[in-house]
């Protein structure tokens, strides 16, 4: 019985660090799980993006890892998270990603986004500065729209639906949506649910 207790005590353990573990990308700390309304998202693929000049880590989380890029895409709960390297103006990545979907997808598609993206410009010009190693967020939940969380917690109403955090998704290098390297760097151990399968492939 003593046993049992000492096993589930580390096993405990061993998920409560395991929980706020980090990698470093680009120099800066980004976390491996993003709890969600009480479900842990995993990360699932991290790197440095640039954006408008300015360098920021960038990763997705999902509820499992995967490395399907169909499941990822049709995930009902998943988060974008962005981080400046160094600090930038609030206005500077609204901007940039205004820009990022406007070149990847079609004018008609843009055109559909445009009351979406114009709300989260909005947003991000109530913050004069993201500083180094803060967070920005865009949390998507199927039966509601994407979320985006800036630093000093301020939160906007849902938008959009899907294809529109899809399309910023896919903006963005394959390595930063979908990296085994990285899913395993925060997930070392072979029991470790939501890792994704080695023989899993694109």
């Amino acid at each position: 019985m003593k046993k049992l207790m000492l096993a589930a005590a580390l096993a405990a353990s061993f998920a409560t660090v395991n929980a706020y573990a980090a990698i470093k990308v680009g120099g800066v700390s980004v976390e491996q799980s993003a709890p969600a309304d009480g479900i842990p998202l995993w990360i699932n693929g991290a790197g440095v993006v640039n954006l408008a000049g300015h360098s920021l880590a960038a990763a997705l989380y999902v509820p499992e890892n995967t490395t399907s890029n169909s499941a990822i895409m049709t995930a009902n709960m998943k988060e974008l998270r962005l981080i400046p390297i160094k600090p930038m103006g609030g206005v500077q990545l609204g901007e940039a990603i205004d820009a990022l979907v406007k070149k990847s997808v079609s004018a008609a598609a843009y055109k559909g986004y445009e009351p979406d993206l114009a709300k989260m410009q909005a947003m991000f010009k109530s913050v004069k500065t993201i500083g180094a190693g803060e967070t920005v967020s865009l949390r998507f939940f199927s039966q509601q729209g994407t979320y985006v969380m800036v630093p000093n917690g301020l939160k906007m109403a849902p938008i959009g639906g899907p294809e529109l955090f899809d399309s910023i998704a896919r903006a963005l290098p394959a390595r930063v949506i979908n990296s085994v390297a990285v899913q395993r760097e925060n997930h070392p151990s072979a029991h470790c649910p939501g890792c994704a399968k080695p023989e899993k492939t694109l």
